[in-house]
């Protein structure tokens, strides 16, 4: 099994996380997040947007930088809940801001973000659901890839 290190997360970077397709680094994006439980702007982050040549859904997925917590590689669900037994990760969830920085895509977002983690398994998996402003709701799966 190789790790992601955050010095390999750069823009044009070609990335192969294990058991996901090789991508190219499109995108990256400073988070800010107002956690549920005290309502600072306390976790700060980078995300990065990763292309690939897979067909849908992992023609793209998400990578972020949680310091401490972790590397974690996103990609859209198609389950609508948390699946039984996911307990809610309380200090990454609140309203987030996601700031893209390289000029390409949207340039802001603010979402509700509710983050779990899942049981099980030789990796930490995490499940997550994003709503926009606008109403628009994202799915995703998180597996943990790295160390910063």
């Amino acid at each position: 099994m190789s790790l992601i290190k955050r010095t390999q997360l750069k823009i044009g970077q070609v990335i192969t996380p294990d058991g996901f397709p090789a991508g190219t680094i499109a995108t990256e994006e400073k988070c800010s997040l107002e956690s549920f439980v005290d309502g600072k702007k306390k976790k700060r982050w980078l995300c990065w947007t990763v292309r690939t040549a897979a067909k849908r859904p992992l023609h793209k997925y998400l990578i972020v930088d949680w310091g401490k917590d972790g590397i974690i590689l996103w990609e859209k669900s198609t389950m609508k809940f948390a699946p039984q037994g996911a307990k809610l990760w309380i200090e990454r969830s609140g309203l987030e801001e996601m700031e893209n920085i390289t000029g390409q895509g949207a340039e802001n977002y603010v979402y509700s973000l509710l983050v779990y983690k899942l049981r099980g398994g030789k990796k930490q998996k995490f499940y997550a659901i994003e709503r926009m402003r606008n109403d628009r709701v994202f799915r995703y799966e998180g597996t943990l890839i790295g160390q910063s």
